[in-house]
């Protein structure tokens, strides 16, 4: 009963409604559920008339409703409810759309055991990765900038004042936008603890090491067990890495602990946390 606590039913209509309207236009006829049939025929494709009709005949959208619902003796029909049929329905869809899914992934998983076989085959001195799935998993590389054509070389850092670089060249992409108190605080450039020896603030790094999705947030450490930062992102060349990887142009992305200290003590106003931290900072 407690889940509908935080229930509003005037918003889950609104919600289910423009769902309802917003799911059709992105799949192909096959992949629609029958209430879309229904919603056509005895509704006359109007949705918020077909979810109107669903809330107010259903008894499982009230804690009294679902309450009496559960009191019914062993004959009543569960379909009787237009919530529950509602809800069969989808979870049939769901079936059909996930047999296929699998009839797909199998093809695949078939096609990569033979692409494996042929590429171990070709690059018969070449290390491959282990399977290490369920498993805690260490990779090496080394923190290193790289040339992705002629006349172009990236170092292997970047600094906070690339943060308001990019935020000024790029206005008003909301991706680049930044909160007034941050500015202020980059601006200031005061750094404090968190400067490196030329006063700097460094933001972000990058390393010769593979990185693929999911890693985002694995820590970074140095030869020493020193922690240097979170990884979580490649770069544009490393698009491709999944497939192939290619050292000399695809990089690991990683944010500096330096940044996020600064970030959480200065702009969060967490000083709270760095006392439990403590960080040794050099």
């Amino acid at each position: 009963m407690e889940k509908y606590a935080n229930l509003d039913l005037d918003i889950d209509k609104e919600v289910f409604t423009a769902m309802l309207r917003e799911y059709p236009q992105h799949v192909d006829s096959v992949y629609l559920p029958e209430m879309y049939n229904t919603i056509a025929k005895e509704y006359g494709g109007d949705y918020k008339v077909y979810v109107d009709s669903l809330y107010a005949r259903s008894e499982i959208t009230s804690p009294r409703g679902l309450q009496r619902f559960f009191e019914r003796d062993t004959t009543y029909n569960l379909m009787d409810d237009p919530a529950i049929s509602l809800g069969i329905d989808l979870i049939v869809k769901y079936f059909e759309m996930n047999q296929s899914i699998n009839e797909a992934s199998q093809n695949i998983e078939k096609g990569e055991r033979l692409y494996n076989a042929a590429i171990r085959r070709m690059y018969a001195d070449r290390n491959f990765y282990p399977d290490a799935n369920s498993t805690m998993r260490l990779s090496f590389g080394t923190v290193k900038g790289y040339s992705p054509m002629d006349g172009v070389d990236y170092s292997y850092y970047t600094t906070a004042k690339g943060i308001l670089e990019k935020a000024r060249t790029h206005h008003p992409d909301p991706d680049f936008a930044l909160g007034a108190n941050l500015i202020s605080l980059l601006k200031e450039q005061n750094y404090g603890k968190y400067a490196d020896e030329k006063g700097e603030m460094k933001v972000c790094f990058i390393s010769d090491n593979d990185i693929t999705g999911g890693s985002s947030g694995s820590a970074m450490f140095n030869a020493k067990g020193e922690l240097l930062g979170l990884a979580f992102d490649g770069n544009w060349e490393a698009m491709s890495g999944d497939i192939l990887f290619e050292p000399k142009l695809q990089r690991c992305v990683g944010v500096d602990i330096r940044y996020i200290l600064f970030v959480i003590d200065k702009y969060a106003n967490a000083s709270n946390l760095i006392q439990e931290l403590q960080p040794s900072l050099k």
